[in-house]
């Protein structure tokens, strides 16, 4: 990691600390116990499960991606690498990628730079999946993401206020603008911008590789149902939550996602923010949707902890023979 992404990833986790610093600043512990003693663990217990079970189908999704570039790995690693991937995510953003391709390559003998493309395959797939669902949700529920722009008191403020507003962005934007042509950065960026949507439609051109690519779209709608599920069995949990809908988990789920686009470990801050504005809005007080929120956040999260942790001690033994013969 180069001292400019260090110095980025700290700026956002830093504000995502602040933010959840903001978020749950008048909180008490003891409310928090009482909430914890009060939690139906088998509900937990079951988020838990279909959390495993979505790892294992999205590392049968990339096996299936690996396989058409000729290579055959084993499914037991590749679960493991995802768990490694999930752990490293909460520490450097991003960075879990990287750290499943080195496992694979190292243990499966497959070029790191094709595991590379593969995920970069996967990133895609799911990236235009989210928008759709995104974009779905958003047409679906239009009053309610215009009440969640006023929760967030974007449309409270006066007209002189939005104009202000919009000169300052104006002005910075020029002033961006001036700065990367003097110096020639704006050829940079354009010739970034022009590889990136290069690697993109190679990245789609390779899924013409893909032997069954129905089955590889139905695991991906898979995986997103069973990531929007680990969140809606959560709420029978939570005494607050236990009533709420269907469709309040889809929004919630849905808004809440866009806290994972941001380079921040866990969405921290961003994703409680949103999860409680999200729920405010289908009738939950914002206390109790903080707590759901704080539920929800950190059991996902120790799950990531302890089954990553236990990838990183189980995969080295489950290849140690592997690795014998190939020295």
């Amino acid at each position: 990691m180069n001292n400019k992404k260090l110095i980025t990833g700290s700026i956002f986790f830093i504000a995502g600390v602040a933010l959840f610093w903001y978020v749950y600043r008048d909180m008490d512990i003891h409310s928090i116990k009482v909430a914890l003693n009060e939690l139906k663990y088998g509900w937990i217990f079951f988020s838990i499960l279909l959390g495993l079970l979505s790892t294992l189908v999205r590392a049968l999704r990339w096996k299936m991606l690996i396989e058409s570039m000729g290579y055959k790995p084993k499914t037991s690693n590749l679960f493991l690498s995802v768990q490694i991937l999930y752990f490293i995510n909460l520490v450097i953003p991003r960075g879990g990628e990287i750290a499943r391709c080195g496992m694979i390559a190292k243990y499966e003998k497959i070029p790191f730079s094709i595991l590379l493309g593969t995920v970069f395959i996967e990133r895609l797939t799911d990236l235009v999946a989210f928008l759709i669902i995104f974009i779905g949700v958003l047409f679906w529920q239009l009053p309610l993401i215009r009440d969640l722009f006023s929760t967030l008191e974007l449309n409270s403020s006066s007209l002189q206020t939005k104009i202000l507003i919009l000169a300052v962005i104006s002005v910075l934007f020029v002033l961006l603008y001036w700065i990367l042509k003097r110096r020639g950065l704006l050829e940079k960026f354009q010739y970034k911008i022009n590889k990136i949507m290069n690697e993109i439609l190679e990245g789609i051109k390779s899924i013409k590789l893909i032997k069954h690519k129905w089955i590889f779209l139905f695991q991906t709608i898979l995986i997103f149902l069973l990531w929007l599920l680990m969140l809606y069995v959560v709420f029978f949990a939570y005494a607050p939550t236990r009533d709420m809908t269907f469709s309040a988990a889809i929004f919630t789920y849905t808004i809440g996602t866009l806290a994972f686009l941001l380079p921040i470990q866990a969405g921290i801050g961003v994703w409680h923010f949103l999860v409680i504005q999200s729920l405010f809005l289908f009738g939950l007080d914002k206390v109790s949707g903080g707590m759901f929120a704080l539920i929800a956040h950190t059991f996902t999260n120790l799950v990531y902890l302890v089954f990553g942790t236990l990838g990183f001690l189980i995969i080295p033994l489950t290849n140690n023979n592997d690795t014998k013969i190939v020295n």
